[in-house]
Parts: C-alpha cells; sequence; structure tokens
C-alpha cells in the first residue's frame, strides 16, 4: 500500500493499534510505502480490510523512542494508543480525549490526565484492565458513555465539581471500584452509571428484578452526591482542590476533634486525603501535624491510613524519593516515646514490612523498589533509634 505524506522524508512511528498484524515501513521523499508482513489468515495472502492509522514526524521535530512503551497522546481524531502502552503522557494542547483513545491497554496501571482536559469521550479507556488509579482534570466537564468500562482494577476516582455529565455505564464494570463521589453540580447523568461496581462503598445499593433490570438507581446516585454533606473534614479531603489552607481551615471551623472522626465505614478524613489523587506533602504534613494520631487509626476493613496512601500510589512516592520523608515527617509528629512496644514506629516498621511482602508477592513493586525502601526505612530506623537512645540516657542522668 503506497500513501502520500504531506512532507517530505517524514519519520513514521512504525507502532500502531492493531495487535493482530505485522508491517513495515519505507518513506522515499513524500511516498510512504507500507506492506503487511505476516499472513492474513482470511485471505491467506498478505492483506487487510480496515483502516490502519499511523503518525508521521517532520525531521525538525522532537522525535520519540518509537521502541518506548511510553505514548504521548496528541488528541487527534482517530488517534489510538499502542496496545502495549505502560505510561500516557499528554500533550499540553489535549482538550479532549477521543473515543476509544486508550481502548484496551492492558499494561497501562497509573494515569495522570493534565487540567487542560475537559472532555473524555465514549470508551476512552475501555477494558484497561491493569488501570489501578486516575488522576482525573480538575476542569473536567464531561464524562461520556462506557469511558471506564471494564477497569476491573480501578480503586477510586475522585469527580471534580466542575463535571456536569457522565454518560450511561461511564465506569460498567469497574469490579474494585471503592470510592467514588458524584458532585452536586451534574446536570445530565446516565441511567447507570456503575452497573458491575459491587465493590463501591455505599450504604444504598443497587437492586436488580427478576428480568435482570437494575432498580434503586437515583437512590444510589442522590447517596453518592450527599455521602459527606454531614463531615465537613471528609468532604474538603474528597476535593480535587484540596489544600493545606482548606485542611486548616476545616479543622479551625468546625473542631480538632474531627480529625479522628469516621464515617460508616470507620474511615476518618485522614483515610480519604491519603487516597485522593490529587493530594501532595503539603496536605499531608498539615493533617499529621494536627493529628498525627490519625494515621495509625483503623477502618472497617482494617486498613490504615498509609496502607491506602501506598497501595494507590506506591511507585510514585517511591520514584520521587518522597516516600521515606514522609515516613520521617509522621515519625517527628508523633510524641516521643521511650518504650519500644508502645512506640508507633516500632509498629509501623512491622506494618510496612508485613506490607512489602505482599506487594512483592503481587508485583506491586519491583525488587528495585523494595531495596530502595530497605535502605531508607534503615536510615529512618537508625535516626529513631539513636533519638530514642538519647531520650534514655537523659532520663537516666535525670534520675541520677
Amino acid at each position: 500500500m503506497v500513501v502520500r505524506l504531506p512532507h517530505a522524508n517524514m519519520v513514521v512511528d512504525p507502532r500502531t493499534d492493531d495487535d493482530e498484524g505485522e508491517f513495515s515501513f519505507s518513506v522515499n521523499g513524500r511516498i510512504l510505502t507500507i506492506t503487511r508482513t505476516d499472513e492474513d489468515e482470511d485471505r491467506g495472502w498478505p492483506g487487510w480490510d480496515y483502516v490502519l492509522y499511523l503518525r508521521a514526524y517532520l525531521p525538525t521535530e522532537d522525535i520519540p523512542d518509537f521502541t518506548s512503551t511510553v505514548y504521548t497522546y496528541w488528541g487527534l481524531g482517530g488517534e489510538y494508543a499502542p496496545r502495549d502502552t505502560t505510561k500516557a503522557i499528554f500533550h499540553p494542547s489535549v482538550a479532549t480525549i477521543q473515543q476509544s483513545a486508550f481502548y484496551d491497554c492492558k499494561s497501562l496501571v497509573r494515569v495522570t490526565i493534565p487540567d487542560t482536559v475537559t472532555h473524555i469521550e465514549d470508551d476512552a479507556f475501555e477494558c484497561c484492565v491493569s488501570l489501578k488509579s486516575i488522576r482525573l482534570p480538575r476542569n473536567l466537564v464531561s464524562i461520556s458513555a462506557g469511558a471506564f468500562y471494564g477497569c476491573r482494577s480501578l480503586q477510586s476516582v475522585f469527580l471534580p465539581p466542575t463535571v456536569t455529565h457522565i454518560g450511561n455505564g461511564a465506569f460498567r464494570g469497574c469490579a474494585s471500584l471503592r470510592f467514588c463521589n458524584l458532585p452536586a453540580t451534574i446536570e445530565r447523568r446516565g441511567i447507570m452509571i456503575f452497573p458491575g461496581c459491587d465493590q463501591l462503598l455505599t450504604t444504598v445499593k443497587y437492586e436488580y428484578d427478576g428480568n435482570g433490570n437494575i432498580l434503586r438507581v437515583d437512590e444510589v446516585h442522590q447517596w453518592l452526591m450527599q455521602r459527606y454533606a454531614s463531615l465537613p473534614c471528609h468532604q474538603a479531603c474528597f476535593s480535587t482542590s484540596v489544600s493545606p489552607l482548606t485542611i486548616e481551615g476545616c479543622f479551625q471551623e468546625h473542631g480538632i476533634e474531627l480529625t479522628v472522626e469516621v464515617d460508616e465505614y470507620q474511615m476518618t478524613a485522614l483515610h480519604i486525603l491519603f487516597a485522593n489523587p490529587h493530594v501532595t506533602g503539603d496536605c499531608i504534613r498539615a493533617y499529621l501535624q494536627l493529628a498525627p494520631e490519625a494515621a495509625e487509626q483503623q477502618d472497617s476493613h482494617g486498613m490504615t491510613p498509609f496502607q491506602y496512601l501506598c497501595r494507590n500510589d506506591i511507585t510514585l512516592f517511591l520514584e520521587d524519593r518522597s516516600f521515606s520523608s514522609l515516613m520521617a515527617l509522621w515519625y517527628s509528629c508523633m510524641p516521643p516515646q521511650t518504650n519500644t512496644q508502645d512506640n508507633p514506629v516500632v509498629r509501623l516498621d512491622g506494618m510496612m514490612d508485613n506490607m512489602m511482602e505482599g506487594w512483592i508477592r503481587t508485583n506491586l513493586i519491583t525488587f528495585y523498589e523494595y531495596v530502595y525502601y530497605v535502605l531508607a526505612l534503615r536510615e529512618l530506623r537508625s535516626n529513631t533509634c539513636l533519638d530514642v537512645a538519647i531520650t534514655e540516657s537523659e532520663n537516666e542522668e535525670s534520675t541520677d
């Protein structure tokens, strides 16, 4: 097949959205020759009867590494990310993620969508079965039908108050989804937004009649829109615009005792904050300085806030080397205790060791990340032990 390019000597990205055929490409001036190199079983000869999408670059442009599984998305019509994409980068010009843009990208685990994006079209992330967490843009307006259909590993969705439309079945089949809110600003919503989301934390559940029709849909949606109406600090920590100022202001207005107040699932506002993909280190610092003891409180599933933080974004915190500094912050906020059995550092060390073993077994972290964690924690332990030893020495001197 021969195609005429808009410019001479363009560099063609050999990656395609097609995972069933194999192709070779050659460029001569403005002529692109595409050859299918595998055998078409249906016809018995190399060929195809469908549309093939390719990207071509000018020689003067920044040309990406075509062997990489990191994909830069430009928001073009008919643009589909390669199926082996493990990380998505969005060009600053992208305002809309087009239909089926990341369809069936089974290796995509985490996605951060920039605030320039306002629309996510139909089936944009359909069947991204490994997608665990997604940071939605703060200016998002609409999520179309089936946008996250079949994202069975997705654990939480924090929707900004700018969202006015969510399409039918937008989160259908997200079997691991536990956290979600519905902004009161929604003007149009699909009949069934969350079918097949059996882990969703709601006191009101979908019900089904004898014909398989879903009942109590409006009740579930209303509950999600009002879930934290009576818990202002939980509501502040669920916000996509959460900041140290909003956290400090909330506790000043409503009382410091709200730092350990729990919802119907025994979750504090810190649990919610640590699950929020928009959280920053400054937000965590502001909360922990007010109530460091909240970091140890367990919810109805036996999970502490740190476990939510590590489960949702462990790779992020290890890669940017802020994980150990975050742990050090928590240590520094805790009151000094010399009794090792009551020392929260000792308790946390044991908890983290157990979690790390589980992460290694389930491939949530790599061996390299585990080694980095051990080295970082060893340094923290030595510093903590030194502090405890100094404190005990001072106590002995005062006793004498």
